[in-house]
């Protein structure tokens, strides 16, 4: 099965963000990071399901998460009919869970 890829507003605003940082901090950092949620994205659109049921979720959508290789962030999301609905881009040590009035909204 493969999926559209959508963002939450402020998932996109993260996404925007976090590659400024990185970027700012060593030139194609930046891009090193992008390429690690591509590289992330490309893998869930075609085994949605491959991605950790995140821990003491029990509602409906699932939401799930991948961590991205070489940066400490996971790529937060659901699955809707057709499309995979990026939630959030979580740095693993800060405000866990600071994205769930999120998933109401998408």
């Amino acid at each position: 099965m493969t999926l559209d890829v959508s963002y939450h507003p402020e998932a996109l605003a993260e996404l925007r963000a976090d590659v400024g940082w990185y970027e700012a901090r060593g030139i194609g950092l930046g891009d090193r990071f992008e390429s690690s949620v591509d590289d992330v994205l490309d893998a869930l659109v075609e085994w949605p399901e491959s991605g950790a049921v995140w821990p003491g979720w029990d509602r409906i959508p699932v939401v799930r998460s991948r961590r991205l290789v070489d940066f400490p962030y996971r790529l937060v999301y659901i699955v809707q009919p057709g499309v995979l609905v990026v939630v959030a881009l979580a740095h693993q040590k800060r405000k866990p869970g600071y994205w769930r009035d999120r998933v109401a909204s998408t």
